[in-house]
């Protein structure tokens, strides 16, 4: 079987890969010669050619063919863009995992792993998908890599144009719940101020020889995920200026819980949000006495000088035992981040309206993609008794006349 190799030009400065030989497929709509400017990119289009040369570029009975060879090579794919640092390696590991969950899924007396992917209908997907016994998010985030599968099939000409797995719609359900949980609503919980401040007393208190109860004091009044946090490095926190800058943050890179620094959530998470006097006060006399206080170090490190790993450790060991010294439930540490928010939403003071500028103001301080999320996770908690009463009161006039 023939195969074929990228090749550099140096003439062009280009990686070339070319398929001329009549006894080599083409992929669709791909000509003759191809032009990459790395090597990799070069060797990624190979890699799909030389794959589509095992039945002449469309694959109908061959071993190859089936979802579980596809799956195979969506995972050799997926490696691939870790290694070129497209993606992240737990996002990988989660692509791969809910990708290979669909190849011992059934239809009729068949596992869905040794049919061929070319053979495969919208209405076997949807069967399929209800299999899982998952949470919705769950669920989604396996269509969404089976959506992937099918993509990487027809890029390599192993089944039709049409992508059935996109065909599919997923939809939330809406109205399985109880009356108690709908009377809930499922939204955030907006906190009490001075639950919160007395909580942080206590959290200051009882870790008063390191920095965990001010871990606990930063996330309340700056809203930063705990990524963003583990990661910090005092040369981002400006101690003049009263301000914090995120650049990183924390990631999973591998299966056995490591974590790595990198590029934050979003290109938004990417952001500065102020310091109050009190969390600047607090900072500049933890910074006097950390052992680690250099510009690349750590500002939460260990007592051992490395990041957190989880938020494990500041969960158990000081928030939820603060929580208890306070009598308040048990909280995640999460909330502090939805805390910070709905201080905001108090100072800010948007209105319902999705345009009030207020919103993106409050996204920009939480590194939210777009001031929609924002508005969306937070406008339940706007409570204004005086407009509803003007509001009222128009409405009333306006069927019954004037008072």
């Amino acid at each position: 079987m023939t195969q074929v190799t990228p090749k550099y030009w140096k003439s062009i400065d280009r990686w070339v890969v070319r398929t001329t030989g009549k006894n080599i497929v083409k992929l669709a709509g791909k000509g003759d010669l191809r032009k990459f400017q790395t090597k990799q990119e070069a060797e990624d289009a190979c890699a799909l050619i030389n794959a589509a040369q095992v039945t002449g570029g469309v694959i109908t009975d061959a071993s190859s063919g089936t979802f579980a060879a596809a799956i195979d090579l969506f995972d050799a794919f997926t490696n691939g863009r870790v290694e070129r640092k497209t993606i992240t390696p737990g996002h990988a590991r989660n692509l791969k995992t809910n990708a290979r969950s669909w190849i011992e899924k059934t239809v009729g007396d068949a596992q869905l792993g040794v049919l061929k992917i070319n053979k495969i209908s919208v209405t076997e997907i949807e069967f399929m998908l209800e299999q899982f016994n998952v949470a919705h998010k769950t669920k989604k985030e396996k269509l969404d890599a089976l959506k992937q599968v099918f993509d990487l099939a027809h890029k390599n000409k192993w089944c039709a144009a049409v992508n059935p797995a996109r065909l599919v719609k997923l939809e939330a359900p809406r109205y399985d719940m109880s009356e108690e949980e709908a009377e809930q609503g499922g939204v955030i919980e907006r906190f009490d101020v001075a639950e919160i401040a007395k909580l942080i007393e206590v959290a200051l208190e009882a870790d008063s020889d390191w920095c965990d109860g001010l871990a606990v004091s930063f996330a309340a009044q700056t809203g930063l995920r705990f990524g963003e946090q583990a990661a910090l490095k005092w040369k981002f926190v400006d101690l003049e200026t009263g301000q914090v800058h995120v650049r990183t943050a924390l990631r999973k890179a591998d299966g056995n819980g490591m974590v790595e620094a990198g590029l934050p959530k979003t290109s938004k998470a990417r952001r500065t949000v102020f310091l109050t006097p009190e969390l600047l006060s607090a900072l500049r006399e933890w910074k006097m006495r950390s052992p680690y206080s250099a510009d690349d170090d750590r500002v939460f490190a260990t007592r051992a000088g490395t990041w957190q790993v989880s938020s494990d450790n500041w969960r158990k060991r000081v928030l939820h035992v603060a929580c208890k010294a306070v009598g308040m439930d048990a909280i995640r540490w999460h909330d502090l981040r939805h805390f910070f928010a709905s201080l905001c939403v108090q100072l800010f003071d948007p209105s319902i309206s999705a345009d009030h500028a207020a919103w993106k103001t409050i996204a920009t301080y939480m590194g939210h993609k777009s001031d929609r999320t924002t508005r969306n996770l937070y406008v339940h908690w706007i409570d204004d008794p005086e407009r509803d009463r003007e509001i009222a009161a128009r409405f009333s006039e306006k069927l019954w006349g004037p008072a």
